[in-house]
Formats: C-alpha cells, structure tokens, sequence
C-alpha cells in the first residue's frame, strides 16, 4: 500500500554529493504541502517477480493497468533510497490519471530528495495537469537547475511559457524539442547550417517544418512574405506537407513549395516555428493580422457551384482532430453527435470540412451535415469551400488554423487545459483576429461547449472579422 511507501521515505535521505545542485533545489521545500490526506486505494496484487520494473513494463503493455501501477509500486518500495525509481512510481500514477496519488508520493520523496532532478520534474507535471501554471514552471526550472541538460524539462516548461504568452522565452526554449528522442521529422535538413538571421543576399534559404503537424505549419507560413521581402534570399524554398503544397505555391516571395525537398542545395535552413524567433514575437510584438493565404480562384468557383444550391447561413463543421489521417489526438475532438443541438438554427446548412477517421461519424442523426469529402483533395480545396462559408466551426486542427489565415470568421472548439499558442481564459487569438475561442471548462466537457456556440450563434452579435451578424 502506499502507507508502507510513505513511511519509509519519512527516514533521513542519503548523503549526497551534489550540493550546488540541493542549493538551488532547496527552495521546492517552501511549496511543498504539509500533509496531504493519503488517497484511499485498493492495491492489486503484485506477483513474484525478480524485476518489478520488466514486468510492470510489461503489464502495462498488455493493458493491465492495474497490474502494472501494482509492480511499479512494488520496484519503488525496493528503492526508496533512489529518487529515480519513486519518480517513476509518480510518473506512472500520473499517465494513469491517479492524480491525488502521484502528487501525495511526489512530495513527500521530495522532502528526503530535494535535489532531485526527475521528482522535480515530475512534481511540475502534476501541476501542470492541474493547471496550476506558475507553480508548474518553477518546478520545471528547479529540474533544470538541477540537471541543466534535461532537454524534456526545457521543453515542458517552454510550452506553459507560451501558454502565458512569455512567447519570446518560450519560443527558444521550444527549440529543446530537437533534442528530444522521440522528434519527428528529423530529417536531413539539421546536418545543414542553421538560419539564424544574416543576410541573404545571394544565399538559398530551406523553410521546413520540423515539428507538429498542418496547423503548425499553416500557423507559421505568416512569415514567409516578410521573410523574402526582409531579407531577400536568392530562393526561397518551403519544405512542406503534400496537402499544402498547392496553397503555399499561392504565397507571395516563396520560389518554390514542395513536400520533396530532400537533398536539395541551400546555404542555410530553419524550421519554420522558429521564424517567430527571428521577428522577435511576443504578445506586443505580433506579425501582421491581414489575411496571409489565399484559396485559388478557380478552385473558389467550383465549389461556389458546388454550394449554390445551399440556402441560408453557411457553416462549415469540423470536429476530428488528426486532420487528413494523420495520429487523432482524441481529447482535441468533439464527437459530432455532441453538435446536433445546432440543428434547431433557423436558415442555416451545414458543411462538411472533415477528413480523417473523424468522417466516419457521418451521418450523424438529429444533424443534416453535407458532406463535399469527394472535393476535398488538398488543403487548397479545403480553403476555396471555407471561402465559400459564411463561418468556421473547428476544433483545434488545421481547419481552424485555415479559416483563420484566410480571415474568415471561425469559432475554435478548445479542451479545457488550452493549447500552446492559444493562451488561457481568452475568447480573442492574437494570432488570428477572425478567431474566437470556446473553451472547455472541465475536462471532457463538449455539451458545455456546444450550449456555448448555440448561444453565440443564437445571439445578434458580430463574429470577429464578420461584417455581418452572427444570425
């Protein structure tokens, strides 16, 4: 049981050889709870075993939860006099959402290990999925004081930065993703000489995305035009997703965009994310607000055929993440049925903006839904139907980032614990002035969000960047 756990960690910690490292952790101590009631559980039954750590990993492969969280107690009661293993313990506690528990065991090794990179760390997890941010950031700077090479620390705590909108220290933090073993794309470009703001002149410049997914990527594409006009590289080349390329082909000062750039000849490159280090973002400091994409002409058309026959308010819908098929991050996504109490608007129709697995939940009863899936080839398509709208409705995906570089009106679905680049408790997005923001206000809760945008689109107000009225 936990109790067993907890009254060996209140014995003297070990003599350790790190006291610059203890000195800067020390002041963890002043944040610390007294007590807190232990969380009352009903521990499973832990096998014999000579590894507990093996088989926890095991168990929790197979789905034994339980099982699993059962072994990694047993392999941090073996260890008490290791702050790795009892960070371990907490850790797991955490991903499996026993919350109570991990912060109760946490702290309470924290007092005998207060040095403790690992603890500190994940003690500022906990706080972070409890939102409390201030605190999660000063433990997540007390695990680097502590360990200054711990690259997921810097990466963590860059995250909460920009979710207070400090973007100018967040934004060089996030660069610690790279160093992370599990960062995606990867790729060739980082053997080449990184951009980091000389002159063009003469030189070849690579814009790719090493991080994220479209919606980074559309999100960034903002500073390609003032790049080539500031700067004035030779080319400029854009390293981008298939389902883009189309788009970003239309943007202006970019000589080249294409999702098979690999081995070309350049002088420098830089993940696009990162040009928001070169132009100095911060919430004072923003990139122009105009609309910085635009959807092809004759794409516009044929989908204005596509749609003439639709009468009233035209709204399209979005409510899947993993935009195009890629990983669905499920707590981003509303289930559509959640979305039928829309359907006693008066004079309005329904479009379909989804692609992806999310599809599947079409038709939904109670919610006629037009569904243009067979005209959405690419993310052009995609903008020339949403310029064909009267408004956006989305989730955190793509689509929400699209309507809002093209700068139509677009209401973004948000989970309660927020997103990088979306602040908290805002309605407004500096990045996107067409944008307002529903937010969840507990975890889980769509039908609260839902009653949210029936009362907004209910209601005779304007919708940013409308010129017309909301209903």
């Amino acid at each position: 049981m936990l109790k067993s756990l907890l009254r060996a960690l209140k014995q003297p910690a070990p003599a350790v050889a790190e006291p610059e490292a203890k000195r800067h952790a020390e002041a963890a101590q002043a944040s610390l709870a007294p007590d807190l009631p232990v969380p009352a559980t009903a521990p499973a039954a832990v096998p014999a075993t000579d590894d507990p750590y093996a088989a926890a990993t095991e168990a929790e492969q197979r789905g034994d939860i339980e099982g699993a969280i059962a072994l990694y107690r047993a392999y941090a009661e073996g260890r008490t006099n290791d702050p790795w293993a009892l960070a371990t313990f907490g850790g797991q506690l955490l991903q499996h959402g026993r919350v109570d528990e991990a912060e109760w065991v946490l702290l309470a090794a924290l007092r005998r290990f207060p040095y403790s990179a690992p603890l500190l760390f994940n003690t500022g997890r906990v706080a972070q999925t409890r939102m409390r941010l201030d605190e999660a950031i000063g433990y997540f700077r007390l695990a680097l004081a502590a360990q200054p090479g711990f690259a997921m620390a810097r990466f963590i705590l860059s995250t909460q930065l920009l979710l207070k909108g400090e973007y100018r220290e967040g934004l060089i933090l996030f660069r610690a993703r790279n160093e992370l073993s599990a960062a995606p794309n990867a790729g060739w470009p980082r053997t080449l000489p990184r951009w980091e703001g000389e002159p063009l002149q003469g030189k070849r410049l690579l814009v790719w995305l090493d991080w994220g997914g479209l919606g980074d990527e559309l999100q960034f594409a903002r500073y390609l035009t003032p790049l080539a006009r500031d700067y004035r590289p030779a080319r400029l080349l854009l390293g981008c997703s298939r389902e883009g390329q189309r788009l970003y082909d239309q943007i202006e000062g970019v000589d080249e965009a294409s999702s098979a750039m690999g081995g070309v000849e350049v002088d420098y490159q830089i993940a696009i994310i990162d040009l928001a280090i070169i132009y100095r973002t911060a919430l004072d400091n923003m990139p122009p607000a105009q609309p910085y994409l635009r959807a092809l002409p004759a794409d516009i058309e044929r989908l204005a055929q596509r749609t003439a026959g639709l009468r009233g308010r035209k709204i399209g819908l979005c409510w899947g993440s993993g935009f195009w098929g890629k990983t669905t991050r499920s707590e981003k996504a509303i289930p559509l049925a959640d979305l039928a109490c829309l359907s006693t608007l008066p004079n309005t129709e329904f479009i379909s903006l989804q692609k992806g697995p999310a599809h599947a939940e079409m038709p939904c009863p109670g919610l006629n839904v037009h569904d243009f899936d067979a005209d959405l080839h690419d993310m052009a398509d995609t903008a020339a139907l949403i310029e064909n709208l009267d408004l956006v409705i989305s989730v955190d995906t793509a689509v929400a980032h699209l309507a809002g570089a093209l700068g139509k009106p677009v209401l973004m679905l948000l989970k309660w614990d927020s997103g990088n680049f979306w602040l908290l408790d805002r309605e407004d997005s500096p990045w996107y002035p067409s944008m307002r923001i529903v937010r969840q206000h507990a975890p889980g809760d769509w039908e609260g969000v839902a009653a949210q945008v029936m009362a907004i689109l209910s209601a005779p107000v304007q919708m940013p960047g409308s010129g017309s009225e909301a209903n």
